[in-house]
């Protein structure tokens, strides 16, 4: 490939300047950059999934177990947190630096006069990535919705819907049967669609699509597992797999769920010719890596740290269930930022009875909501309020005035969670 136009940072500068093009719902553009570039998407199985919450877990999961199983495994996911080589990794090293800059390097006039989105560039590097790296099968995570979304250019062996909650209502609907018509455009004909609890609403527009493309349906049950706090047992009724005793890595109920949905995949995919073993399972959701949910950090002579990106009320919910589970009776000293457009007032209401100060600051992008107005969101609870100038600045007054034993939230956004990653140096500095 051609290095013309310069080395990695001026390809990452012309991926980012793809954000000023927005974000466009439809195919049209994608599909016609992947013929061009020989269709990479049909070159590796794959596994589709969508939701709400929950996709990046549940992708992050099957990819680990199945790395257990020695495959060559491709994942896709976003936003980033710190890297964006982070996105797309194979067997969870990350895409490298030269590959990134020949992509660009050779088809830059072509994304330039196609006018590729942001997410397009990414899709599309990805399934060439995976494609000329000759892996086994790659997770996919949607970016927005399914339908219109620049990864549904590829037919799976496995579509997966892993939650349906209200996020996006200006672009997805504002019901929940309207966001799940939506997520259900990932259904392909013929290819099993997994799902995990629905809403009643959504739960029935998943079933009409998958009826209509003669799509088998699986449905994840309550009956298929038990749990107790981060042990649990996974039981298929009339399947061979049998699992006790599970660990997964990731704290939370909803992460339990996660877990269970990925296992029900495994099986799936186990019956399409996949070879994975109960070990490959089980060590596989003990060593999987998903920074930013609900990760816990502990540093000597520091208070622990705990970061979160949920971003939605359904994600603020999971977040504090899982606060009260794990530090019962505790409250927590909160750093957030918010970006604009999402239900501020419903999230924020799920972090006030944990709340004992919190800092809001601004995040390092023009999405992000001003903090004198999530500040009011605030009022009526009884945690002493302020607001400083930066997610960095934030988290320094809390970890500096902080005792060992208490404990700091960071949640809101990958931003800010991401900007506590890449300051850390700069924050525990006295």
């Amino acid at each position: 490939m051609p290095t013309a136009y310069g080395g990695y940072k001026s390809a990452l500068r012309f991926i980012l300047s793809r954000e000023f093009f927005g974000m466009k719902l439809g195919l049209d553009n994608i599909s016609e950059f992947l013929d061009t570039v020989k269709k990479p998407q049909s070159k590796f199985a794959s596994v589709h999934i969508a939701g709400t919450n929950g996709k990046g877990s549940t992708a992050a999961y099957i990819d680990s177990m199945l790395c257990q199983a020695g495959y060559k495994v491709g994942l896709y996911t976003s936003p980033h947190l710190v890297d964006f080589r982070e996105r797309i990794r194979i067997n969870d090293e990350a895409i490298s630096k030269r590959y990134i800059t020949a992509f660009i390097n050779k088809y830059r006039r072509i994304i330039s006069r196609k006018k590729l989105t942001f997410f397009e560039v990414c899709t599309a590097m990805a399934f060439c990535y995976f494609a000329d790296q000759k892996i086994d099968i790659a997770i996919i995570e949607t970016g927005l919705g399914g339908r219109l979304d620049a990864t549904n250019t590829l037919t799976p062996r496995l579509s997966i819907i892993t939650d349906i909650s209200y996020d996006h209502i200006d672009i997805l609907g504002n019901t929940l049967r309207k966001i799940a018509a939506e997520k259900a455009g990932i259904i392909k004909e013929h290819i099993p669609i997994l799902i995990g609890f629905l809403p009643p609403p959504a739960a029935r527009e998943i079933t009409r699509v998958s009826r209509k493309k003669k799509a088998p349906l699986v449905i994840l049950s309550q009956r298929d597992f038990s749990h107790s706090k981060m042990n649990f047992r996974f039981h298929f009724h009339h399947h061979e797999l049998a699992l006790n005793n599970l660990q997964s890595s990731l704290p939370g109920h909803h992460q339990i769920i996660n877990a269970a949905l990925s296992i029900r995949a495994i099986q799936i995919l186990k019956e399409s010719g996949f070879r994975v073993y109960a070990k490959d399972i089980r060590k596989g959701l003990k060593l999987t890596n998903w920074p930013g949910r609900f990760q816990i950090m502990k540093n000597k002579g520091k208070p622990t740290i705990i970061l979160d990106v949920g971003h939605n009320p359904a994600g603020f919910r999971a977040m504090a269930e899982c606060f009260r589970r794990l530090y019962p009776g505790r409250k927590a000293d909160i750093v957030i930022g918010l970006v604009k457009n999402k239900d501020h007032e419903q999230s924020i209401a799920y972090l006030k009875p944990i709340a004992r100060r919190v800092e809001i600051a601004p995040l390092a992008t023009h999405r992000s909501a001003d903090p004198k107005e999530l500040d009011l969101f605030f009022r009526g609870s009884k945690a002493e309020l302020s607001i400083s100038s930066s997610i960095t600045m934030a988290a320094r007054k809390l970890i500096n005035s902080a005792g060992i034993d208490d404990i700091i939230i960071v949640c809101g956004s990958h931003y800010g969670v991401g900007e506590f990653i890449a300051h850390q140096n700069e924050i525990y500095e006295k």
